[in-house]
């Protein structure tokens, strides 16, 4: 469908019958902003505008009260009349019919649909009308409609003023078809002529079939613009339509594969605009008529001859395959063509109102959702995604048909979802409006290769589901008659569907968290936006399934007019601590450009873990940042993304010594883009492509890329199963949604259901994860091992099972060292799910010294996994293995010099269970052989069942000198079979008693 464009028309003075009164004349529905509305003096005396108070009222959607009001001014002579168009709007049949700037009347009235009412009042008295005022509805009379025709004023009808009846077409209007402009500025049915009068056909001559005719192919070359040719040629595309199916209103007729030139780059195809005379495919007409070019495209126009020479075969379609430059197509315009490649289907923005969808090989995705901005890869990416684009067009130039030409059965349960695929397109190339497109002259037969499903994909769905969704300005306070500032429904039926469509996809999705964002920002009492939807979701559900809003402690999330939010389900998770806003720079009042974030940090019900969420809602790249020197910088990144790269700086900043940490939202960037690089850089993980390598969330200009993300950080990122985008928004049709403008009666009813699919214009993200806590690893905290043994360690994995876990152990000396026992060293683990408990044994070594309880230490650490450890340190005792051990009793004995025979103590630990021996040295020091005598080797022994002191033997000698106190050492080397103990020998002390 072609939108077409009208330009302003200002006043003419044109004679007409009689009447005494102003009324309205003309009313103009055409496609897209094509409005226009005259009112006519049919009086006989000058009107003064101004002195009557005459106004021009719009009530829109059903209104009482006016939408807009065009009040008029000056004089309006007898014959005169007063055009107003929409101030889109371009006048004319062709780009060469265009009135001079400045003599026009722009007017915001004239933007009414088929089922809005337009009333001409003169001191707040209605003279006439168009519709209804107070009801909303598109009125029809047998082929009539008050949408997409042009309605002239019958002569001598009498005016319209008693708004308690319906409004009837045929009692006061004729209608043209859509577009029909013509007689715009006259008064009377007929179009108008140079003159103010009806226009005459033309009568001329057009000769005979098979006489001499211009040849298609040379109607560009040879410059006939605005001339006269009489062409035939075969009909290969009939889309005359009538007054009640607005076609393109006229034919695309080829010549036969004999008659084309030996130049490729000419074409053997025009169109022509003409619908008074019925043609159909495959017969040869010959044609006398105008060389024009509409909207950039090339016709014929102003037909003054059509003969039917008979029927043919169609002349050769010509095989196109994608990826296509213009230069490809112009060559091409007005031929038939078909498409053998097998397609992906991406229905346009415009795809219910104007018929449009593009055809590509392949899913194209925005360049910087692949690859970061200005990079080679991106810029090829780009320039890729505009040569593998062709648009399917539905043959039509009127707006929101009831039916798509080439998926005839298109309705709320039979959509046409991007990713459908379709072969052989068989159709005629033409050009308008800025771009080539195919108008299907077969219905193509497009596969479903991307079906609904009515739940999202996860292949794991662990202990717990979050998800982000933004819900398309879903406001509690109504938008009536555009009159406010609210974004969302404009009606109360409006807002009923939207809501039904919203608790359908909630109710599926069945999250345990779920981030939202574009509420109303009006708070979070019973009455506000976000707690109707949840009370509209909880009425769907089981109580235990029922959801809870987060409620921040302020009452108001920012001064935006839209916000964020969280709702929770409390049989699974329960907040923790009170929720956070963030309203640092950028997310400040003053910068007013993000919405500020959400924090709130849960728990598990169940003893899992805890982890965080925060809801986002980054500056859009339409915004205008230009006052912060953040402008587009044309890299394909849109406005504001150094704002959105802040934002993401300064929220990775704030959660910089936090763990377990998601961050959900409408992030307004593509994957690759700067603001979710600074996420990368921070360690955040973007989870979605870890599963799904080519994700998605939304279309524009029929590209598709992610602007809706669910990141974690490193220590969440283990934890998730799976993530996806559940495409129930971006791939279906924008028609489908809640709205009803732009849309007929029947529209309305077949386009809408209150399912989930085009809930929104996002699609939501699921992350599903496993958040079961990794337990403790705990053993005790001592260890006591006797020399000569092996001691056990149990070392317990407690309170949880989730992940891998290694444990890294290591044993350090302390009193003990390495000739007390083994300085182990390894890792123990534990895979996901196990509990089991680990033995680790540490020996402890012989020495054969009694050197009491010494002590090392084991030292212990987390080296994977999420595990906690109860104790860093185990400490390691180490005792003496003493059965027998052989010591002497003291270490000193003190004596006199006159003691004479002495003995000197040892002492057997323990029990002899055979014969023991101990073996002594007596070794002088100050004392010598003078001062004592004594064998200098001895030998000591314990029979079979002794035990405790034995002695060895010395006598000291008197040598009555004076020599001071002296000393000798009793030093025990050996025993067998026994350790020595602690004591091994006794210095003998002996005094001088000179």
């Amino acid at each position: 469908m072609n939108p077409r464009n009208f330009m302003l028309v200002g006043l003419c003075a044109l004679g007409t019958s009689a009447q005494a009164n102003v009324l309205i004349s003309e009313y103009i529905e055409g496609s897209s902003f094509n409005k226009a509305i005259e009112i006519a003096n049919y009086g006989d005396q000058t009107v003064d505008l101004s002195a009557g108070d005459y106004q021009l009222r719009l009530f829109s959607n059903g209104a009482n009260t006016a939408t807009n009001t065009q009040a008029l001014s000056g004089s309006l002579a007898p014959g005169e009349t007063l055009v107003f168009v929409n101030s889109n709007a371009v006048i004319g049949n062709n780009d060469n019919a265009l009135i001079p700037p400045g003599v026009g009347i722009e007017s915001s009235v004239v933007n009414f649909n088929g089922d809005d009412a337009v009333g001409l009042f003169a001191n707040d008295v209605l003279l006439d009308r168009v519709g209804q005022i107070g009801v909303r509805q598109t009125w029809t009379d047998g082929g009539a409609s008050t949408q997409n025709q042009t309605l002239r004023r019958l002569d001598e009808s009498s005016p319209d003023n008693d708004n308690s009846q319906e409004f009837v077409i045929s009692s006061r209007w004729f209608n043209y078809a859509t577009n029909t402009v013509d007689g715009l500025g006259c008064i009377g049915q007929d179009a108008c002529d140079n003159d103010g009068g009806p226009i005459d056909p033309p009568i001329s001559e057009i000769g005979q079939c098979g006489d001499t005719s211009t040849a298609i192919n040379s109607i560009r070359s040879a410059n006939l613009l605005d001339q006269e040719v009489v062409v035939e040629a075969v009909v290969v595309g009939d889309f005359q339509g009538d007054a009640n199916n607005n076609q393109l209103s006229g034919f695309f007729i080829q010549h036969a594969d004999a008659n084309w030139d030996a130049d490729p780059e000419t074409s053997e195809g025009i169109f022509v605009y003409h619908y008074a005379d019925e043609v159909s495919l495959g017969q040869r007409v010959r044609v006398k008529a105008t060389v024009a070019t509409y909207s950039g495209g090339n016709q014929l126009k102003d037909v003054s001859g059509l003969i039917v020479c008979g029927e043919e075969a169609l002349p050769s379609a010509t095989s196109l395959n994608l990826p296509l430059v213009d230069a490809d197509l112009y060559h091409l315009e007005g031929m038939r063509v078909v498409l053998p490649q097998t397609l992906h289907a991406t229905p346009a923005y415009t795809f219910n109102r104007y018929g449009e969808t593009v055809l590509s090989l392949g899913k194209r995705f925005k360049s910087t959702q692949v690859y970061p901005a200005n990079t080679p890869e991106a810029e090829a990416l780009s320039l890729a995604n505009q040569l593998n684009r062709l648009v399917l067009d539905d043959g039509l130039s009127s707006q929101n048909p009831d039916d798509i030409a080439y998926f005839p059965n298109f309705s709320a349960l039979n959509s046409l979802r991007a990713g459908s695929q379709v072969s052989n397109v068989e159709g005629v190339i033409n050009y308008s409006f800025g771009q080539f497109r195919v108008q299907p002259t077969v219905v193509p037969n497009f596969i479903d290769a991307n079906p609904r499903t009515t739940e999202p994909e996860l292949d794991e769905l662990g202990n717990l589901t979050v998800a982000s969704f933004n819900v398309l300005n879903f406001f509690t306070d109504l938008d009536i008659d555009n009159a406010t500032d609210f974004r969302g429904a404009d009606t109360a039926e409006e807002f009923d569907r939207q809501r039904a469509k919203l608790v359908s996809a909630l109710v599926a999705m069945n999250a345990n968290v779920v981030g939202l964002m574009e509420l109303q920002n009006n708070g979070f009492d019973e009455a506000s936006a976000i707690q109707n939807l949840v009370d509209a979701v909880n009425v769907q559900l089981p109580e235990q399934q029922h959801y809870a809003v987060v409620k921040p402690l302020s009452e108001r999330i920012g001064n935006d007019m839209i916000t964020v939010g969280l709702i929770y389900q409390p049989s699974v998770v329960q907040v923790y601590g009170d929720a956070q806003l963030i309203n640092a720079y950028p997310f400040d009042d003053v910068t007013a450009k993000h919405r500020v974030p959400l924090v709130q940090q849960f728990s598990m019900v169940d003893g899992g873990e805890r982890f965080y969420v925060a809801v986002n809602h980054f500056k859009s790249k339409g915004s205008n940042c230009n006052a912060l020197g953040d402008p587009d910088m044309g890299d394909g990144q849109g406005n504001c993304n150094g704002q959105r790269t802040l934002a993401a700086q300064t929220l990775s900043q704030f959660f910089a010594e936090k763990q377990q940490v998601l961050l959900l939202g409408d992030f307004n960037a593509y994957a690759k883009e700067d603001p979710m690089l600074a996420f990368e850089t921070a360690g955040f993980t973007n989870l979605v492509p870890l599963f799904e390598a080519n994700s998605y969330s939304y279309y524009y200009d029929e590209e598709a890329g992610s602007l809706d993300h669910a990141l974690a950080d490193s220590a969440l990122a283990s934890r998730v199963l799976d993530a996806t985008d559940w495409h129930i928004n971006a791939d279906e049709p924008t028609g489908l949604d809640y709205n009803t403008e732009y849309k007929s009666d029947a529209q309305i009813t077949n386009f809408y259901a209150p399912h989930a699919y085009r809930a929104s214009d996002h699609d939501p993200v699921i992350i599903a994860l496993d958040m079961r806590s990794a337990g403790t690893i705990s053993t005790a905290t001592e260890l006591t091992i006797t020399e000569g043994s092996n001691g056990s360690l149990t070392i317990e994995r407690l309170a949880g099972d989730f992940g891998d876990v290694e444990l890294k152990y290591q044993v350090v000396v302390g009193s003990a060292n390495e000739q007390d026992l083994a300085l182990l060293s390894g890792e123990l683990t534990w895979l996901d799910g196990d509990m089991s408990s680990r033995e680790l044994n540490i020996a402890a070594h012989t020495d054969e010294l009694v050197e009491g309880t010494e002590r090392a230490y084991l030292q212990l650490s987390i080296e994977q996994g999420a595990a906690s450890l109860a104790s860093p340190q185990v400490e390691l005792i180490i005792e003496d293995n003493t059965p027998l051990s052989v010591a002497m009793q003291f270490e000193q004995v003190n004596v006199a010099e006159s003691a004479g025979n002495i003995t000197i103590p040892l002492v057997l630990n323990g029990e002899a269970s055979t014969t023991v021996s101990a073996w002594v040295l007596v070794l002088p020091s100050s004392a010598n052989w003078f001062d004592y005598r004594a064998p200098f080797f001895q030998r000591v022994q314990w029979s079979e069942g002794e035990s405790g002191v034995k002695t060895v033997s010395a006598k000291i000698v008197d040598d009555k000198r004076k020599e001071g106190d002296e000393r000798f050492k009793v030093y025990l080397f050996s025993a067998r079979p026994a350790q020595l103990g602690n004591i091994t020998s006794t210095w003998v002390n002996i005094s001088d008693n000179d």
